[in-house]
């Protein structure tokens, strides 16, 4: 679940609220797969586009439509902008469950890494389970170089994902304190992306949902999920 994917809805006079689009998805979604628990949930930039009182709907809604794993095991991620990291948002990302924090960088934040392991300082004492770095994708990894070396250094995060969209990562490769690339690590297999453009992978198949608004409202208001007719076989 991408906030970026629901931006716009805030600004369609034809749209009901970016929560509640969302949350029209997920019970459409509950509908055509059945009632699954969530062990890997991903949620991006939530503040892009949700209050927080929408995001508690959200999570209600997953919780009721789906079922939200409370294994050990589990990880619930949400990443945000390094610049959006508070204790108002971290208290209430963790009051909704989840317990891995991805920071997203950009470039120029590597420049101030003081910064960067005050937040992580912040975050760490939320007693979140995980912590990770998102560095989004440079033309020459040697110029990061460096910067990942002191990132790892001074953080000490579980990993450090180079990538400009965070993607659901395989467990068994998010906790050895690497690097890892867009990629070579996304789980793929019985996956929901929710939202425009969002593209799931169920059964050996690819499912897009619309890339306009338009056509994406008209199939949640007729009660059908917004995808494109014709999966594709991976």
């Amino acid at each position: 679940m991408d906030g970026h994917a629901f931006r716009w809805a805030r600004t369609n006079p034809q749209a009901a609220g970016a929560g509640a689009l969302l949350t029209k998805e997920i019970k459409l979604w509950a509908d055509a797969v059945g009632h699954k628990s969530v062990e890997n949930l991903l949620l991006c930039y939530p503040f892009q586009s949700f209050e927080p009182y929408e995001l508690t709907g959200i999570m209600h809604a997953l919780a009721s439509h789906f079922g939200l794993s409370e294994s050990e095991q589990r990880v619930h991620r949400v990443v945000t902008h390094q610049d959006e990291v508070n204790s108002d948002h971290i208290a209430l990302l963790k009051g909704l469950g989840f317990n891995h924090y991805q920071i997203a960088l950009n470039r120029s934040d590597l420049e101030d890494l003081d910064k960067l392991k005050a937040v992580g300082d912040l975050i760490r004492k939320y007693a979140f389970t995980g912590m990770s770095i998102q560095i989004h994708d440079s033309n020459c990894l040697d110029d990061l170089r460096e910067h990942v070396i002191e990132v790892k250094r001074m953080i000490a995060p579980d990993f450090i994902y180079i990538g400009n969209r965070p993607k659901l990562i395989d467990n068994d490769l998010s906790a050895n304190g690497g690097i890892l690339f867009d990629g070579e690590c996304e789980l793929e297999n019985n996956c929901i992306y929710m939202g425009l453009e969002g593209k799931s992978h169920l059964q050996h198949m690819v499912l897009q949902n619309f890339c306009t608004q338009n056509r994406y409202l008209e199939a949640l208001q007729e009660g059908k999920l917004p995808i494109n007719h014709g999966p594709t076989h991976e």
